[in-house]
């Protein structure tokens, strides 16, 4: 059967929010509708289309596809047909027992030779009023044209005059002689166009929710999709078509069983419960998969799936921690922890504070233990970049190839063990931040380039990388050793000791401040209290302060602490009498003592030099790492967390000391 689409009967305005619907009829109904749309011009705007069918049925679904129809309002089996083709709302118009009536009324004033043929059903109020008037009356239904046709065909040869029906079944007897009388009334007509209106707006509300929460998933880096009861599903996201490789029209209305099994979701349907974080292997992907159901009063109506990707999590998560506003969990200390009253560390302190409110490079020298790690912490905490990453490095911890790795980073496959999706080095997790370099001295030639480089073009290229990747960071480097000898000796590039030393703090060794002593021992000797849990610590015992105050701390700061935590392990919780106490401390620091190491297996003389303070200092710090070692059965690891110092500052340690 073919369409007709009429002219609008008011045509939309430009920018119009109205409802666009169709009114879909063969003659009768056209007519009806044409004389009842204009009252509800201001409501929707209105197209009236003659026949249909599936013609009528394929052009409102390329309307539909094109956004330009919101519903449908049709009557008797052409309605019928549509709501099981098209997408969009389809309202019939409703007949009710009183238009039947009505319509058969009119009927047997024409003829008494009658009849009454409407779609799939008939009405129980107009049998009730046949018998009751006895009333001639045959009824008959009809579900296709083809039915309608044959039936009014029937109804002639049978002597019958007038057919009451709607539109098909009116037109059809007046095509072969018979009467048709329309069976929709005005008030039915009118009925089922305030009925499509608000169809249609409904239609609207939910659509423009639609879109809202499509344009949202659209943008998501998270796969979405979601299945109805029956595993077909009904939502799907770009993410999600670059994670199946399947796109959206070929995926949408198939089962998920079907496209990817392994994220199939009707075991969570089942269960009605959660599956989250589940971490599942997608291709050469690792994803992160959840599985939701969606529980509603009437029970289990689908199911949501999301995929992540690890390594964008993974990103994310490096990202987070490197620029989190809280104050950084590797700086533990201020520039007011570097403890002392001395001129020297007063002056030591308002130095720092000018350095740190600018962003030049600043190299920390000095002894090892005098507490060039705490300089660094409290001068990052001093700066603009206290709310970013402090990141600290031993130089010389680390062989050369993990360190350049630890520094720079590598890309995916770099070589054989690099881990998959590559790692970000130590200036990328200082973005914004400081980044600490300890015994920078110590690092081998081929990485001094690199950070040479580094310092110059603020940009690294990650271990196989192709791309330099853009870097904000503060350097402080740290050192015990000579630079400037170093770099007479070629074992240091100058370039990179320029670059290093443009700003200058030089940590004074304990020795040198003697007047601080008192109050370090007691501040360190209170904290050692405080880790071994006493009730209420205790001062240091006057003995014991005279020893330390006649002891050189070649180790510095560090070794202070170190002793005065053996204080306190011998100490809490027991009473001794000084003689007692003495006796107890020399045993476990007989450093203090002036206890003499022994001399060399050969006997020979102290090595040139060796008389220097410095080298005393050294000589002091090896005999004492000597004996610890002696304590523990020559075992490293152990002497190493006596001492507080790692492997490689032992190794150092005894080198320097003749060893």
């Amino acid at each position: 059967m073919s369409t007709v689409l009429a002219a609008p009967v008011n045509p939309p305005a430009a920018g119009t929010a109205r409802p666009r619907i169709w009114a879909v009829g063969i003659s009768r109904l056209s007519r009806a509708f044409a004389d009842l749309i204009p009252g509800y011009a201001a409501q929707a705007d209105f197209r009236i289309v003659g026949k249909g069918f599936a013609a009528a049925a394929s052009a409102i679904a390329r309307e539909a596809r094109e956004g330009r129809l919101d519903a449908v309002v049709a009557g008797g089996s052409n309605g019928a047909y549509l709501r099981q083709h098209v997408d969009v709302p389809v309202v019939l118009v409703k007949v009710t027992g009183f238009d039947v009536m009505s319509a058969l009324s009119t009927a047997r004033r024409i003829s008494p030779r009658v009849a009454l043929v409407t779609h799939a059903a008939t009405y129980p109020e107009v049998d009730e009023f046949v018998r009751t008037f006895s009333l001639s009356i045959p009824a008959y239904t009809y579900l296709t044209e083809d039915d309608a046709a044959a039936r009014v065909k029937a109804l002639k040869q049978e002597g019958v005059q007038v057919v009451v029906g709607p539109g098909l079944v009116t037109d059809l007897a007046d095509r072969i002689g018979l009467i048709g009388v329309f069976l929709y009334s005005g008030v039915s007509v009118r009925g089922a166009l305030e009925d499509v209106i608000e169809a249609a707006r409904l239609r609207r509300i939910e659509s423009g929710r639609r879109d809202y929460v499509n344009t949202i998933l659209a943008h998501l880096n998270e796969g979405v999709a979601a299945v109805d009861a029956e595993g077909r599903i009904q939502t799907y996201n770009p993410a999600m078509e670059r994670f199946l490789g399947i796109a959206p029209p070929a995926a949408l209305g198939r089962k998920l069983q079907a496209l990817a099994p392994a994220l199939a979701l009707d075991h969570v349907m089942q269960s009605g419960s959660k599956e989250l974080e589940a971490i599942h292997k997608l291709g050469d992907k690792m994803v992160v998969v959840n599985r939701i159901p969606i529980v509603t009063d009437a029970g289990t109506t689908g199911a949501v799936l999301t995929l992540q990707d690890a390594n964008a999590i993974h990103r994310v998560d490096r990202n987070l921690r490197s620029r989190s506003r809280a104050r950084p969990a590797g700086v533990r200390y201020s520039l007011d922890d570097l403890a002392g009253a001395s001129p020297v560390m007063h002056n030591l302190r308002e130095l720092a504070r000018r350095y740190a409110a600018v962003d030049s490079t600043v190299l920390v020298g000095g002894e090892s233990g005098t507490g060039k790690e705490v300089l660094a912490q409290g001068m990052h905490d001093a700066s603009p970049r206290r709310v970013f990453p402090f990141v600290a490095v031993n130089c010389a911890a680390f062989p050369e190839s993990l360190l350049e790795s630890e520094l720079f980073g590598y890309e995916e496959g770099a070589f054989t063990g690099a881990r998959r999706g590559g790692k970000a080095g130590l200036f990328e997790s200082a973005h914004n931040g400081t980044l600490f370099l300890d015994e920078v001295g110590d690092m081998p030639p081929a990485l001094q380039t690199r950070l040479l480089r580094v310092l110059q073009e603020k940009q690294v290229l990650p271990i196989g990388g192709l791309d330099a990747v853009p870097v904000n960071v503060r350097v402080i480097a740290a050192t015990h050793r000579d630079l400037g000898e170093l770099v007479r000796q070629g074992s240091f590039r100058q370039d990179l000791y320029y670059r290093l030393n443009i700003l200058r703090i030089e940590m004074p060794p304990l020795r040198e401040r003697a007047g601080d002593l008192p109050e370090l021992a007691e501040l360190l000797y209170r904290r050692a209290q405080e880790r071994l849990g006493p009730a209420r610590p205790q001062p240091l015992p006057q003995a014991v302060r005279e020893r330390l105050s006649g002891y050189a701390w070649p180790g510095n700061i560090r070794e202070l602490e170190n002793v005065t935590e053996r204080i306190a392990v011998l100490v809490v919780g027991r009473t001794l009498a000084p003689r007692d106490l003495l006796e107890e401390l020399q045993a476990a620091a007989p450093e203090l003592f002036g206890v003499a190491e022994a001399p060399a297996p050969d006997g020979a003389p102290p090595a040139p030099g060796s008389q220097s303070l410095a080298g005393v200092a050294r000589a002091s710090q090896a005999g004492h790492i000597r004996h610890v070692l002696a304590q523990c059965g020559g075992n490293r690891a152990e002497a190493c967390h006596l001492l507080g110092i790692s492997a490689t500052t032992l190794w150092r340690r005894l080198k320097e000391g003749g060893k």
